[in-house]
């Protein structure tokens, strides 16, 4: 990977109204950078400080906070090439003695928070279970689980369908809409320690959907269209993700990342720490998951995911419910990406 600076460029033509709804989101990111318990406190404090005292008015005074105060850089992945005749943009790496491919571009996709509903007993029509995580964490494949009876006595609660169950494993995170009335968050609490494979390519290689076609709603349709094949289908995946339950607090905030604090519908992204810093700024060019438009937006890197690797890869968060689904479903194109530090602060410092 490396970090390509951009100096005298203007920032992208972004909506006043989307750097006024990225504000509250960068001032959660802020409460963990500038926390005591960062190791990198430091290179974050004087920015923050400087946020916390911003009331802004418009999204004009937003995106003139993030030019005042950040630098920005282009974030370039590198690929090893063997053909030395490669195009297109190459760069040679003296120090791996290899020739490499600089990536400006990577695959964006959306998640969102499910709602599903569900039950604490078993009980027709909720017949299919979502786990806790067993004193000792298995390792074992999803279809080998499943078939030996291993994860038996863990079950948190359960749903309607083990293709809901399985889309709430994807997406990490969830409410529950219990049968008395009450509704609760699923979290993120560990996982079999297996790959994550997707069933979506394992629909196109068998021939059940064009690559085009892939998309949330339709493996959905898919699965239920063909509920003999369900388990399969599913068990193409061998990661089991388990959860923990949270009480569902602020209804209207979204569910807590791996940075620790809420995420913001249509702002927060998913990000692979590794080569991105969590809580940081982000600028995103993609395109508009129903119009396939050129889109740009100011984001923040607030989450992880198993499925997230690389440099350029982004996962949008786009919030909960039916809409939410629909559009992360669609959300998948390639994106750009401009990292935003503070002034004079070299990216590499803060991962």
């Amino acid at each position: 990977m490396r970090f390509e600076r951009e100096d005298g460029e203007p920032l992208p033509p972004i909506a006043d109204a989307d750097w006024l709804a990225a504000w509250p989101a960068w001032l959660s990111s802020c409460q963990a950078l500038a926390s005591p318990h960062n190791p990198r406190r430091h290179t974050w404090l004087a920015v923050c400080d400087d946020a916390q005292r911003l009331v802004p008015r418009g999204g004009a005074q937003v995106r003139d906070f993030f030019a005042r105060h950040m630098d920005r850089y282009r974030v370039l992945a590198l690929e090893a090439r063997a053909d030395p005749d490669a195009t297109p943009r190459e760069a040679w790496s003296p120090a791996r003695g290899a020739r490499v491919r600089e990536h400006s571009s990577g695959l964006v996709t959306g998640y969102y928070e499910p709602v599903l509903a569900g039950s604490r007993q078993r009980v027709a029509p909720f017949v299919v279970p979502v786990y806790r995580p067993p004193p000792v964490l298995p390792t074992a494949a999803r279809a080998e689980l499943e078939a030996s009876g291993q994860l038996r006595g863990q079950e948190l609660l359960w749903v309607r369908e083990a293709v809901e169950a399985f889309f709430l494993e994807v997406q990490g995170s969830g409410r529950i809409q219990l049968t008395d009335g009450t509704s609760i968050r699923l979290a993120y609490a560990a996982n079999n320690g297996q790959p994550y494979r997707s069933i979506g390519r394992w629909l196109v290689a068998q021939g059940e959907l064009a690559p085009d076609q892939v998309s949330l709603q339709a493996i959905r349709d898919w699965a239920r269209a063909h509920p003999r094949r369900v388990r399969e289908l599913l068990d193409q995946n061998p990661r089991v993700v388990f959860f923990r339950e949270l009480p569902l607090g602020d209804a209207d905030a979204g569910p807590v990342g791996a940075l620790g604090v809420a995420l913001t519908p249509g702002v927060s992204v998913a990000i692979d720490p590794r080569f991105l810093p969590l809580g940081a700024p982000l600028l995103l060019y993609t395109s508009a998951p129903a119009s396939g438009e050129p889109l740009a937006r100011i984001v923040v890197a607030q989450d992880t995911g198993a499925a997230i690797r690389g440099a350029l890869r982004i996962d949008w968060f786009w919030g909960q419910g039916t809409l939410a689904e629909e559009i992360s479903g669609r959300q998948h194109a390639q994106g750009s990406v401009r990292l935003l530090v503070p002034r004079g602060v070299a990216p590499a410092a803060l991962l």
